[in-house]
């Protein structure tokens, strides 16, 4: 016995094959774009400078854990408090930036107060410091 199609049939078996079709290549468009975006993000939070480990071992010792600079050798280079609203006030990421690059001079003199950090951090580390330097509060 032979099966005969009537047209109908045929061009509800074609919307369906379409939309199932346009539904496979949706799923495998995001996947793709979930697997390549993945790795790059992480790729980027790898890269990405810890602050805050940056600013134990480079800034601590002088600038103190709260940015305060109550330290023996904070005030003994008479270090600002970076948490007062006059510092805050005058301090910006460019200034931050500046000063790890060039070191700081003592008031009145050619004495390095702080030495530069050109050699020692990378630009994005440094960058990852200005910040840290600004969010004391």
């Amino acid at each position: 016995m032979t099966t005969m199609r009537t047209s109908s049939s045929r061009r509800s078996n074609s919307t369906t094959e379409r939309g199932a079709l346009a539904a496979a290549l949706t799923a495998v468009s995001l996947l793709s774009v979930l697997v390549l975006a993945s790795p790059a993000r992480a790729a980027d939070e790898a890269a990405a400078p810890d602050a805050a480990k940056l600013w134990k071992s480079n800034c601590q010792s002088c600038h103190g854990p709260d940015g305060k600079g109550k330290t023996k050798a904070g005030e003994k280079a008479k270090v600002k408090d970076l948490t007062s609203a006059e510092v805050k006030a005058e301090l910006t990421e460019a200034k931050a930036l500046e000063s790890m690059k060039n070191g700081v001079k003592q008031k009145d003199s050619d004495k390095l107060a702080m030495k530069s950090y050109s050699d020692k951090l990378s630009a994005a580390e440094m960058d990852a410091l200005a910040k840290h330097a600004l969010s004391f509060k």
